[in-house]
This record gives structure tokens, sequence and C-alpha cells, in this order.
């Protein structure tokens, strides 16, 4: 406020549902593995980076040009809407609600009933709702035309990095009087499983990509490993829509570390940082990795042992 006081009125992350852009990538494409009906060395196209839709509607890459064919793992790496929306459009055009079905399989629409009040239902529209449409099914895929909180979505990757169990978020353990424990809570488990070992794995092997050679490669780190996607969606405005001079965007990063061996899961979202920056790579990466290198180097337990002692020493 004007005094410079702050205090929290709203916690988005619980209660701020918003289409989560280039982050749900990973569903799509974990859907289709599931489905058996691609792999990572599988090809895709992203022509020049622009894609013609129905209604003579355009899909964009953010690159220009595009990238041409280019591998499944290399298309999320760069995060190309043409090259992961193709894949969606190819296997799931002729019965599109095979592909909500599956996400919804994998629980990714699911409401985490958390001890925090305020948490919205999730939003994955079906085929036989009325705004569904002939464009529906490629902007689905990247993450557009759906409702998740970042809690939600965090959920998920969390999920990824526990070899496919998902847990409910636990904020209380226990409640006190006096010393004495008065009520305990322990985590739920929401599903055992989210999908096969084998697209786990896979899963794991693409969110590493984006870090190792993708868009958020410059979050590198020397000591240990970070996996996770690069997020930015133009946020809707009212009847405005998404109409230029009216966009504003939100960007994000979602991900783990350490990648081989993960102990803490987190998401970034920043919501309209700016007319001239604005991608998750620019903006959201930044944060997530000021918070990795914070936590690991107050967790001892990621800390490799050194076989010799540096020579400065």
């Amino acid at each position: 406020d004007d005094e410079d006081n702050y205090k929290e009125e709203f916690n988005y992350a619980i209660g701020q549902g918003s289409e989560p852009g280039s982050t749900f990538k990973l569903a799509t494409l974990m859907a289709a593995m599931e489905d058996g009906y691609v792999d990572l060395d599988d090809s895709t196209d992203t022509f020049g980076g622009e894609m013609l839709l129905a209604g003579g509607i355009k899909m964009r890459d953010s690159h220009d040009g595009g990238y041409g064919r280019v591998s499944v793992k290399k298309a999320f790496a760069v995060s190309s809407n043409v090259g992961i929306s193709r894949i969606a459009m190819k296997h799931y055009s002729k019965n599109p609600q095979l592909f909500i079905d599956r996400l919804k399989a994998m629980h990714v629409a699911d409401q985490l009933s958390l001890q925090i009040p305020g948490e919205p239902a999730p939003r994955l529209k079906g085929t036989k709702e009325k705004d569904w449409s002939k464009v529906s099914l490629p902007f689905i895929s990247i993450g557009y035309e759906s409702k998740l909180t970042p809690l939600q979505l965090l959920t998920f990757y969390n999920a990824v990095a526990n070899n496919g169990k998902m847990v409910q978020p636990l904020f209380v353990k226990e409640i006190r009087n006096k010393g004495h424990v008065v009520q305990q809570f322990s985590g739920k488990v929401i599903a055992e499983s989210i999908c096969s070992p084998a697209t786990i794995k896979k899963a794991r092997q693409l969110l590493e990509e984006v870090v190792t050679t993708g868009t958020a490669s410059h979050i590198k780190h020397a000591q240990y490993t970070i996996a996770g996607k690069t997020g930015t969606a133009q946020i809707a405005q009212g009847k405005d829509g998404y109409k230029t001079g009216k966009v504003k965007y939100q960007a994000s990063f979602c991900g783990y570390f350490p990648a081989d061996n993960p102990r803490y899961s987190c998401i970034v979202m920043v919501y309209a940082p700016g007319k001239d920056v604005y991608y998750g790579a620019s903006i959201a990466c930044p944060v997530f990795k000021e918070i990795a290198d914070k936590a690991f180097a107050l967790d001892t337990e990621m800390h490799k042992e050194l076989e010799s002692l540096p020579d400065s020493l």
C-alpha cells in the first residue's frame, strides 16, 4: 500500500485458474505416448513455424521460420506449438474425446481438495460442450481453452518427478494445543500411478532436454540437474479476447530438481510481466533458478561428495 506494507488477500497459487500455456505440452505428449502413438525419436513437422487451421485461424511458433522436421523430443525442447499440436491432430482428430479422456485418466483435471479453501475446479473441456470448436483440439494440446491453478499443474509435474505417484499437497501435518497433539494429518495419494512407468521415464527425459538443449538451457547448473518446462501464454481479456493491443501474457516455468533424484518440485508463474519481455524462459526461469540454488545450498543431501580436494584448497 502507500505506506509500503504488504498483505496477501488472495492466494493465487491456490485460487487462480488460468490457461497454462506451453507447460501443458507435457501432458499432451504423455497422452500420445501412453496411447502408443508416438515415441521420443519420432518426427513431427513444424513447417515454417506457422500452420493454418479451420476458419483461417493460424497456429504460430514463437521462433520465426520454424524448425522444419524435428524429433518429438526436439519439438518439446524448443516448445514448438506447430510441432506439438500436429501430433495431437494427427492421432486424435477423428475422435478428440479420446485425447480428453486420456488426460483425465492421468488426473490432469483433478481437484485437489486442499486444506486451504478457495481452490476452483480445473477446466478441461469435452467435445460435447457448447464452446467446443474445430480448433479446440490443437489449442488444448498447447495449453489453451483449459484452466488450471498453479498448484494443480505443479501436482501433475510432481507426480512425474515422483515416478508416477500423485499425492495431495499437504500444508499442515498436525495441530497442537500447549504442546499436545490434538489432530494429525497425513498425505493422501490421489493416484498410485498416473500412467505407465515407460511413459514416466520418457516424460522425465523430455523435461531434462528442455534444460539441457532447449528453452531453459540458460539455467543449467554445474552442480545439480534441473528438469522442467517453460510456458508463455496469452491471457484473454474478457470480450476483447486475444485482440492485438489488448493482449497480456503469463510467463511460467514448472519443474523439479535434482532431475536424476528429485527432492523438490516448484512452479513460478508471473502474470503480465511486460510488453517487451514476457517469455517464460526470460521471466520465470531465473526466479526458479534462484529458488533452486538456495534450496541446493541449504540441503546438504543434494551435495555430491568430492573425490579429492580442489588444488586451490
